[in-house]
């Protein structure tokens, strides 16, 4: 007796089942891999984004400290030039001390890398190793 003779059973069941689970399987893998490409897109988008920014706001942050420190040398050039200079001199060592500060405290909580991604993949092992163990 085989397959085809027993009632509700069709000779190409087992076919048909491991043909609807590779279906299943490659779109898994379909959906993870376009949700992998939208992730790096974004990311790539926000460190350029940022890299930017942060090259825009360094030149000019960077002129506006160099033409405050001329006025204030300018200032009291005739009467205490020496310490005006040394003033301005600390005062720029204080910002980029304070700048480094938070810079490394920025980086330090940096978004995971593909999080998304990664999470729905470990929810699809979780839901494997679920319907594998009895």
């Amino acid at each position: 007796m085989d397959d085809s003779d027993v009632p509700g059973r069709s000779a190409g069941g087992l076919f048909d089942s491991l043909r609807a689970l590779i279906a299943t399987l490659v779109a898994m893998a379909r959906t993870r891999v376009e949700l992998f490409g939208t992730e790096l897109e974004e990311e790539v988008r926000r460190v350029v984004a940022l890299l930017l920014g942060g090259v825009l706001v360094l030149a000019l942050a960077s002129l506006a400290l160099v033409f405050s420190g001329l006025v204030v040398i300018a200032a009291y050039w005739d009467t205490h030039r020496v310490a005006a200079t040394v003033g301005v001199a600390i005062g720029f060592i204080v910002l980029a001390a304070m700048a480094y500060l938070a810079v490394r405290q920025r980086t330090r909580r940096q978004s995971r890398l593909l999080s998304s991604t990664l999470d729905e993949l470990e929810r699809d092992l979780a839901l494997l190793d679920k319907r594998i163990s009895p």
